[in-house]
């Protein structure tokens, strides 16, 4: 059993639905483990210190810097600049390395 403020760990079915999710959070950065070919984000609850990762398994690590969510249709795309679009949002992905936390 994990102590006190250990994370949670939650695999979601793919990256899109990894976007999909870090779309609706206050933080919308995801991270990309290249060696380990993981992506994951963090959440961490106003009413809790233990926090919440969610992770998907890579097939392939994109090449973009960006991903836009279209909040209107949920359409995925890939760039390398932050969206101008009205009804995108623009979630950064960093090239990271995850350590032991996966």
């Amino acid at each position: 059993m994990k102590g006190p403020g250990s994370p949670i760990k939650i695999e979601v079915a793919d990256i899109e639905e990894l976007l999909l999710l870090t779309s609706s959070m206050r933080s919308t950065i995801i991270h990309l483990d290249e060696e380990k070919r993981l992506a994951y984000c963090f959440l961490i609850p106003l009413v809790s210190l233990t926090p919440i990762i969610y992770y998907c398994k890579l097939d392939k690590i994109p090449e973009k810097r960006f991903a836009y969510i279209n909040r209107v249709t949920g359409e995925v795309r890939f760039g390398d600049r932050p969206s101008t679009e009205p009804n995108e949002i623009s979630i950064l992905m960093v090239r990271a390395r995850s350590g032991e936390i996966l």
